[in-house]
C-alpha cells in the first residue's frame, strides 16, 4: 500500500498545507479525502497504518455500513494521487529561485506562440541563472533548455547568423555533460576502491581534456574541483595537489549548492585518508574538512552521528594535538550517537586521546572488551593496542610476550578479515614493520643510528601503510 508511505513523506509542517491543497477544485477536491486525511493525522500521527487501521478509520469517518473493499480502495488510491500531485507541485514551487516553475512558464508561452512575452520571460530567466556565481550541472541544463526553447521556437529565424541561441545551447550542454560526467566518474572511482568492482567510463579522457584549463577555476569552479578530484582518484596527483584542491574547495565552499558541498566533503575526506596510507601528511587538512562539515551542519545524518565518523574525527584531532577541541567535540556530539553504541564509542575515543597524550596505561584501560565487540571498531582497537604495547615495551621493556602475541594474532586476524586489497596490504605492512622493530629492539637495548637509518629508508619505500606518522616517531624512540 503506497498511501501510508506517501503520508509518511509529509513533514508535520506540511499537513496544514496539504489540507489546503485538498480543498482546491483544480485538483479534483473531495470532501472524503480531506475528512479521511484529518482523521489519520489526528489518530495516527506517525502514519503507521495497516489494512485494519485504514478500514477502522474509514468506518469512523463515513459509517460502518458505507465500507466496501472497492470504496476503500478508491479512496486510498485517490488520496495517494493527491499526495503525489502535492509533492510534485511543492517541488516545482520550491525549486531554487523558482527556476523550474519559470522554465515551465517559458515552455508554455512558447507552445502558445506568445512572441515577445515568451522571449522576455526566457531572457529574464537566463539573466537570473547566469547571475549565479557558481552553477551546478542542473543550472547549466536549465540554461541549455532555455536556449533550446528560444532557438526552436517557430518565430526564431533559423538562418540568421546573429542568432546566438544555438551555440549557447550547445555550450551549456557541454558544461552540463562535463560536470555530470566528472561527478559520476568520482562516484564510480570511489566505489571501485570500496567494493572491488571495475567500471568502464567512456569519454572520460575527453572530458578531462575539456576541463583542464587553469582559467576554469574562476569561470567554472565546480567543474575545476570535480576535475581535480577525479585526477586524484586516477592516481595522477599527490600530497601537494590534494592540499591545493582542499584550499580551492574551502574558498568556493560557500558558493556551492548543499548537495555538492556534502558530496565533495565525503570524497575529499576519503581521498585524503587514502593518500595518508601512501606517505602523505594530510591529517590537518582532513580535520579541517570535518570542521567544515560541522560548521555547515552536515555531520548529523537524521539527527544522528555515526560512530565511525565520531571516532575518525577524534583520531584526526588527536593527530593534530587538538585535545581540547576533541574533548569539546565529544561532549557536544556524543548525545547524537546511537544509545547502544555510546559506551564503546566513548571508550575508544578516550583511548585515542590518552594514547596521543602519552598516557599509555589510561589508554589501555579504556580498551574494554565491548570496544572489540563492535565490528567497525575491532581493527582500530587492535591497531591502537599494538601501538600502546610497543611504546610501553620501548620505554619500559615490559610486556614483551604480550606484544609479540598480540602482533601474531593481529596479523592472522587481518589475513582472514574481509577488507579491500589496499587496506589489507596497509594493515599487514604496518604490523610486519612493528614486528621488525620489536625484533631489533629485543636484540639491542639502544638501537644504533645506523639501524634507525635502515628502518627510515625501508619505511619510506613501504606503501601503503597505516599510521606512517606514528611509525616515523617510534623509530626515533628506539
Amino acid at each position: 500500500m503506497k498511501l501510508p508511505t506517501l503520508l509518511k513523506s509529509l513533514h508535520e509542517g506540511e499537513h496544514k498545507e496539504f489540507e489546503k491543497f485538498l480543498q482546491s477544485p483544480f485538483f479534483k477536491a473531495s470532501g472524503q479525502y480531506l475528512a479521511y486525511f484529518k482523521y489519520l493525522c489526528k489518530h495516527h500521527k506517525g502514519f503507521e497504518l495497516g489494512k485494519a487501521e485504514l478500514e477502522a478509520a474509514y468506518r469512523r469517518c463515513f459509517g460502518k455500513e458505507a465500507l466496501t473493499e472497492a470504496k476503500l480502495y478508491s479512496l486510498m488510491s485517490g488520496l495517494a494521487r493527491q499526495v503525489e500531485q502535492y509533492l510534485a507541485v511543492s517541488t516545482m514551487m520550491e525549486s531554487e529561485g523558482g527556476h523550474l516553475q519559470q522554465l515551465l512558464l517559458v515552455r508554455a508561452l512558447g507552445q502558445r506562440n506568445m512572441g515577445a512575452y515568451f522571449r522576455a520571460e526566457a531572457q529574464r530567466l537566463v539573466v537570473a541563472v547566469e547571475a549565479q556565481p557558481v552553477k551546478d550541472k542542473d543550472g547549466h541544463l536549465l540554461l541549455e533548455q532555455l536556449h533550446h526553447e528560444v532557438y526552436f521556437n517557430p518565430d526564431t529565424p533559423k538562418y540568421n547568423t546573429n542568432s546566438p541561441a544555438l551555440p549557447l545551447a550547445m555550450g551549456q550542454l557541454d558544461l552540463y555533460y562535463c560536470i555530470a560526467k566528472l561527478r559520476y566518474a568520482a562516484e564510480m572511482k570511489a566505489r571501485e576502491r570500496l567494493l572491488q568492482v571495475k567500471y568502464e567510463i567512456p569519454m572520460l579522457d575527453a572530458v578531462l581534456d575539456m576541463t583542464a584549463a587553469p582559467e576554469l577555476v574562476e569561470v567554472q569552479p565546480l567543474a575545476a574541483i570535480y576535475h581535480q578530484l577525479v585526477q586524484i582518484y586516477l592516481g595522477g596527483v599527490g600530497e601537494q595537489e590534494f592540499k591545493a584542491l582542499r584550499l580551492l574547495f574551502a574558498e568556493k565552499f560557500h558558493l556551492l549548492r548543499k548537495e555538492d558541498q556534502h558530496s565533495l566533503l565525503l570524497h575529499l575526506i576519503n581521498c585524503g585518508s587514502s593518500l595518508m596510507a601512501q606517505d602523505c601528511e594530510l591529517h590537518e587538512e582532513i580535520l579541517s574538512l570535518y570542521k567544515m562539515a560541522i560548521d555547515a551542519d552536515m555531520l548529523l545524518d537524521g539527527k544522528r552521528v555515526t560512530h565511525g565518523s565520531f571516532t575518525n574525527i577524534v583520531t584526526f584531532a588527536a593527530l593534530c594535538k587538538e585535545y581540547e577541541w576533541a574533548e569539546g567535540f565529544m561532549k557536544q556530539f556524543s548525545p547524537f550517537l546511537d544509545d547502544t553504541l555510546l559506551p564503546p564509542t566513548l571508550s575508544l575515543s578516550k583511548s585515542i586521546i590518552y594514547h596521543a597524550k602519552g598516557l599509555l596505561d589510561k589508554a589501555q584501560s579504556c580498551l574494554e572488551q565491548e570496544v572489540f565487540m563492535i565490528t567497525a571498531f575491532d581493527m582500530v582497537a587492535r591497531g591502537l593496542l599494538m601501538k600502546i604495547l610497543f611504546e610501553r615495551y620501548v620505554k619500559e621493556e615490559n610486556d614483551y610476550e604480550f606484544l609479540v602475541g598480540h602482533l601474531k594474532s593481529y596479523e592472522k586476524y587481518v589475513g582472514i578479515k574481509s577488507l579491500t586489497n589496499e587496506k589489507k596490504t596497509a594493515y599487514l605492512n604496518t604490523i610486519r614493520f612493528v614486528k621488525r622493530m620489536t625484533t631489533i629492539k629485543s636484540n639491542k637495548k639502544n638501537v644504533p643510528e645506523h639501524d634507525k637509518e635502515i628502518l627510515r629508508r625501508k619505511l619510506c619505500q613501504l606503501s601503503p601503510t597505516m599510521s606512517k606518522k606514528w611509525l616515523r616517531e617510534v623509530i626515533e624512540s628506539l
